[in-house]
C-alpha cells in the first residue's frame, strides 16, 4: 500500500490532461492577451531562487517564509527555494540584468506553498501576474487595478468585485504603527498564538487572521486608512477616481493589508461569490521600497498575482478547449502505408497537425485511435483513390464524406480545421 501511495501524485498537486490542460492553456492565453494590449511584455524566472530573495522582500516573520516555503539545501550547500510568489524573483531579474526602466511586465507559471490544500489552492498552482517598475502615478494604480478586473470580465466572471485600501508609507505607518501595537496588546489575551507573536513582528498582519476570536478583536482596531499622511490620503483619492472614470466596481476594506512585508500605500483584493468562503481570485499592491531593499535605486512599483485554478472554478463555465484540429490518416492496406505516410510528411509542411496510426492494420481500429487523438477528419489513402488522384474525407462531428482531388486537399482540410 505504501508503494502505491509513492506512485501516486503527491499531495497538494493536480494533473492536467486534455481538455483541462488546453483550458489552463486558453486562460493563459486570454492573460497574456490582455497585459500585452497594457504594455507588459512577459518575463520568465527561474522556478527556485536563493532563500534569502523570499526571506527578505516577504520578510523573515511572513508565514510565507516561516510556513509554506519549500526550502532546500543543493549539493553545494546553497539554500534555494521553490519560488512561493513572483514578485521577487521579477524584482532580482530587473536589478540583476539591469533592465531599462521603466518597464511593465507579466508572468505566467507554477509557484509552490506548503498549506493545507483546498478548493482551487494546492501546493503546486499556477499563477497569472504583472509587475509595473518606474512608474509612480496613482493612475498606474487604477490602470493597473483596471487590468486584472478587465481579463477577469473577457472570461465572464461579471460578479468579480475589486477590494481596495491603502495602508500608509514609512512617514505616516510608524505612528499607526504604535496605535495598532498598543490596542492589540490590551487585547492580546483574545488573541490567537500566531497574533500574539505578529504584534511585535508586524502587527498589521493581525487583520489576515482568520480565526473568528481575532477578527473580533479587530472588528474595533484602529484602521490604517484612519491614519494616513495628506500625500497619502491624496494618492490613495486619485487611485480611487481613477477606477471611477473606468466604471469599476469596487469596496473599501480596511482589513486589506496583504500578508507581505513590501506593500505600502494601495493594496488590492479580486473577489468573486463563485469561489464560497475562499473566495479570493488574486490580489496586490503598490511595494515602492521593495527594489530598494534589494539594494537597488528608489523605484516605484506595484504589481498583482491571480490564481489560475481559482480563476477557472470562478469563470461561469470552463473555457471551451480549441475545436478539433487534427487530421488523421487511415490507410486501407499494407500497399498504401508508403503513400499514406508522404501525404503525412507533406500535411505536416504545409502547417496542418496530421498523424498516423502505424501499428493498426485494420480501418475499424485506425478509426479508433483517430477518435482517441480527438481528431477532426481522417484522410482515407486506398488503392482505387489512389489510381483515380482522389482521397476520401471523412468529417468526425458530422459524419459527412465525399472525395476531394489530390491537389485540393490541402485547401480543404485548412477550410475544415480552422473553419
Amino acid at each position: 500500500m505504501a508503494d502505491a501511495a509513492k506512485q501516486s501524485r503527491p499531495k497538494g498537486t493536480q494533473d492536467f490532461l486534455p481538455p483541462d490542460s488546453e483550458r489552463l492553456l486558453r486562460v493563459e492565453t486570454e492573460f497574456r492577451r490582455i497585459a500585452a494590449a497594457f504594455g507588459c511584455r512577459e518575463v520568465i524566472t527561474p522556478i527556485f531562487e536563493h532563500t534569502e530573495v523570499f526571506v527578505k522582500s516577504s520578510g523573515a516573520a511572513s508565514d510565507v517564509v516561516t510556513k509554506e516555503m519549500y526550502s532546500f539545501t543543493d549539493r553545494a550547500g546553497r539554500g534555494l527555494t521553490l519560488r512561493p510568489e513572483g514578485t521577487p524573483g521579477v524584482v532580482r531579474a530587473v536589478l540583476e540584468s539591469r533592465y531599462r526602466l521603466p518597464c511593465r511586465l507579466y508572468y505566467v507559471g507554477p509557484f509552490f506553498r506548503y498549506s493545507r490544500p483546498q478548493k482551487g489552492r494546492h501546493r503546486q498552482f499556477h499563477q497569472l501576474g504583472v509587475e509595473v517598475l518606474g512608474e509612480p502615478s496613482p493612475e498606474v494604480d487604477a490602470e493597473v487595478i483596471y487590468l486584472g478586473a478587465d481579463f477577469f470580465r473577457s472570461l465572464g466572471i461579471d460578479d468579480c468585485t475589486v477590494h481596495v485600501n491603502s495602508i500608509g508609507c514609512v512617514r505616516c505607518r510608524p505612528a499607526y504603527r504604535q496605535k495598532l501595537v498598543t490596542f492589540l496588546t490590551v487585547h492580546v489575551g483574545e488573541l490567537c498564538a500566531d497574533c500574539r507573536v505578529r504584534i511585535e513582528s508586524n502587527p498589521l498582519r493581525v487583520f489576515d487572521c482568520k480565526n473568528e476570536s481575532c477578527r473580533r478583536v479587530v472588528a474595533d482596531a484602529p484602521r490604517p486608512r484612519q491614519h494616513l499622511c495628506a500625500e497619502c490620503g491624496t494618492n490613495f483619492e486619485m487611485v480611487l477616481a481613477g477606477l471611477t472614470a473606468r466604471g469599476l466596481r469596487f469596496e473599501l476594506n480596511d482589513r486589506l493589508v496583504r500578508g507581505l512585508d513590501y506593500y505600502n500605500r494601495t493594496t488590492f483584493e479580486y473577489v468573486s461569490g463563485a469561489l464560497g468562503a475562499q473566495d479570493s481570485l488574486g490580489g496586490g499592491g503598490r511595494y515602492d521600497y521593495l527594489v530598494g531593499e534589494f539594494g537597488g535605486p528608489d523605484t516605484p512599483g506595484i504589481g498583482f498575482a491571480l490564481g489560475l485554478e481559482r480563476t477557472i472554478i470562478a469563470a461561469p463555465q470552463a473555457p471551451a478547449p480549441p475545436r478539433r484540429r487534427l487530421a488523421f490518416i487511415v490507410w486501407m492496406s499494407e500497399a498504401e502505408l508508403a503513400p499514406a505516410r508522404t501525404l503525412l510528411d507533406r500535411l505536416r509542411s504545409q502547417g496542418i497537425a496530421a498523424q498516423i496510426d502505424y501499428g493498426a492494420r485494420r480501418a475499424k481500429a485506425q478509426f479508433r485511435s483517430a477518435d482517441a487523438a480527438d481528431a477532426a477528419c481522417c484522410v482515407i489513402v486506398g488503392g482505387d483513390e489512389l489510381t483515380r488522384g482522389v482521397y476520401s474525407l471523412k468529417d468526425l462531428v458530422t459524419g459527412e464524406q465525399t472525395e476531394v482531388p489530390a491537389d485540393r486537399l490541402v485547401e480543404r482540410l485548412r477550410t475544415l480545421l480552422n473553419g
